[in-house]
């Protein structure tokens, strides 16, 4: 990993060996709203405060970034791109970038997905793990690549997971571009399927790529020349 790390920091769908069960466990009443929620399956935060706790996956409609593809990403980005970061995490499914961004230091985020459905289960997600007073979730139609106006501004993280079939990916990419929503030192972070183009807008850097199973990741940086990657880590 110390090649893919050097990209974005310095030094040391999809997350590793980690076997703690629901660490800092809250009380029954807050899993029950979790297993209550419509949803198959599960899904583990794999760093930081909430290490080990479990967000349920909305439905089968939902490809969550799998844990060893998010502990990869988030040794890529470092302390330094997470910690006091405010994060938008865009198709957030079960918002398991975004919490895991919060576990690890990120100040506040806002969470947008598509289908109500999917955000009441993302709700009850960030109730479990006792993080709604630092997330918003919103319901948006995500087919048009324009955030909505109490979303606009400038973002230190951004994740950007749509669906692999069409090009919603690349819209947003080169909307967010346009719209400047990157703050100078963050990064936006776009999963896409392995084999496909990266968009390369002319207000965004491409600081490195990574690729793990059928996805490939790709780190944008605002502000920086192209193949010019400033340093995220400690």
């Amino acid at each position: 990993m110390g090649g893919a790390a050097g990209a974005l920091r310095g030094g040391g769908r999809r997350h590793g060996s980690d076997r703690r069960p629901d660490a800092g466990g809250r009380g029954g009443s807050d899993r029950n709203a979790v297993e209550r929620a419509s949803g198959v399956g599960l899904v583990r935060i794999v760093g930081g405060s909430l290490r080990g706790r479990r967000l349920r996956v909305p439905d089968r409609g939902v490809r969550p970034t799998s844990e060893k593809t998010r502990e990869a990403i988030f040794d890529i980005l470092g302390p330094r791109l997470v910690q006091g970061a405010r994060v938008l995490d865009l198709f957030a499914g079960t918002g398991a970038m975004g919490i895991e961004a919060l576990s690890r230091g990120a100040e506040r985020a806002d969470f947008v997905d598509g289908r109500k459905s999917v955000a009441r289960t993302l709700s009850a997600n960030l109730r479990v793990v006792g993080l709604e007073s630092r997330a918003r979730v919103h319901v948006a139609d995500l087919n048009h690549p324009a955030l909505p106006p109490e979303l606009e501004g400038t973002w230190g993280l951004i994740f950007l997971d749509p669906p692999y079939d069409g090009d919603a990916g690349s819209l947003w990419v080169e909307a967010l571009a346009r719209a400047s929503s990157i703050e100078p030192s963050g990064c936006l972070v776009y999963e896409r399927r392995k084999g496909t183009a990266a968009p390369e807008p002319a207000a965004l850097a491409l600081a490195t790529e990574r690729t793990y199973g059928d996805t490939t990741v790709a780190f944008y940086r605002a502000g920086v020349p192209p193949g010019e990657a400033p340093r995220g880590g400690t």
